[in-house]
């Protein structure tokens, strides 16, 4: 896969040549749109689930739909100091 080089980003570029963390970088890019296509069948599969008025557990095919009371809880808690990494590909991806 060729690579568009985008302008540098600073006067000085720092480049980290390191195969196996750019391979690692290329695999989560490619898993990226999967998740996200995933993320939004699986909104719409349990918008519909909410609108079947069968009373559950009940079986769609090879799946079993069952529903899990939650209880209420408070939680309350301090989060420490972090960092944020952003990664983002070269086009814009």
């Amino acid at each position: 896969m060729a690579t568009r080089m985008k302008a540098q980003i600073h006067m000085e570029d720092n480049v980290v040549k390191d195969d196996e963390l750019e391979k690692l970088l290329e695999d989560r890019q490619e898993q990226k749109q999967a998740a996200s296509d995933y993320r939004k069948i699986d909104k719409k599969a349990k918008d519909k689930l909410a609108t079947v008025q069968t009373p559950k557990p009940f079986r769609v095919g090879r799946f079993i739909i069952a529903e899990q009371k939650v209880d209420a809880k408070h939680v309350e808690f301090d989060s420490g100091e972090s960092t944020r990494l952003s990664i983002k590909t070269v086009d814009g991806d």
